[in-house]
């Protein structure tokens, strides 16, 4: 594999009345979605999270229908979070590697890292690009762990990120 292609999802339609996983994307999600279909390679290979946000994004970028889903892409395992006007600092404090008690039980930084680098050593088996459809705190943690994003850029790159959005990494 030469080049890794990771996709973050499009926006989705969001719904405190079932978790986060299963949302579907908005109208402008589809949309955003579609428009990336010339921006990625015909000839790749193609993995999602299993969440639905990524999965369906990766699909209408693609036009496959048929994904491949792996919970190594999946976005950082965040038990008990609340849905509330804290969500985003929340999150931030994470990604710059502050955390405190309102990340109890949250996975790691480094073991999302290492979740999502086994995922792509698992799938980037050959010459062929590798396009992954993910979420952006794992996104940026995995950049992070492999020296891609400097610690002290981490919340400024993952605030910029956007709904879509795609990161080209060169691994040849």
């Amino acid at each position: 594999m030469s080049r890794l292609i990771l996709v973050r999802h499009a926006m989705p339609a969001l719904d405190a009345r079932i978790a986060s996983a299963q949302w579907q994307l908005s109208p402008e999600g589809e949309s955003a979605a579609r428009a990336l279909r010339g921006l990625l390679p015909t000839d790749a290979d193609v993995v999602s999270s299993p969440e639905t946000k990524a999965a369906q994004t990766v699909s209408l970028a693609t036009g496959s229908a048929s994904i491949v889903t792996d919970a190594r892409f999946a976005e950082v395992c965040r038990p008990g979070e609340p849905f509330d006007a804290d969500v985003r600092a929340r999150r931030l404090a994470w990604i710059e590697r502050r955390p405190d008690e309102r990340h109890t039980g949250w996975e790691t930084s480094a073991e999302a890292a290492a979740r999502f680098e086994d995922g792509v050593r698992a799938h980037a088996t050959g010459e062929r690009p590798l396009v992954i459809g993910t979420h952006g705190m794992v996104l940026t943690a995995w950049l992070l762990s492999r020296g891609i994003v400097d610690p002290a850029e981490a919340g400024a790159y993952w605030s910029n990120l956007a709904f879509p959005d795609v990161v080209t990494v060169d691994c040849g």
